[in-house]
């Protein structure tokens, strides 16, 4: 099965839940830069958008980290992975 074609970067808020994703750009500057890099979001750095909202909940680094959505709408991603589909047999 292969993925679908992602046009550009999303706003990780735009992100679909539960699937894998790589940072491919991160416009924050500053302290907010220095924050998410403290959190674990970076250039190239694959994550999991856990739940959406205020503040996000993003599996990065092996953990659970909330991001408020004025920080994430300035981390760019790019679909890896699809979530998986329970098995309802």
């Amino acid at each position: 099965m292969s993925l679908p074609e992602s046009p550009s970067p999303v706003p990780l808020p735009n992100a679909q839940t539960g699937g894998v994703f790589r940072v491919v750009r991160v416009d924050a500057d500053g302290v907010d830069a220095d924050r998410l890099k403290a959190l674990g979001v970076c250039l190239g750095r694959r994550l999991s958008l856990v739940q959406a909202g205020d503040p996000l909940i993003v599996f990065v680094v092996g953990t659970r980290v909330g991001i408020s959505s004025r920080l994430a709408e300035t981390v760019f991603v790019e679909l890896e992975c699809l979530p998986q589909r329970a098995n309802l047999q």
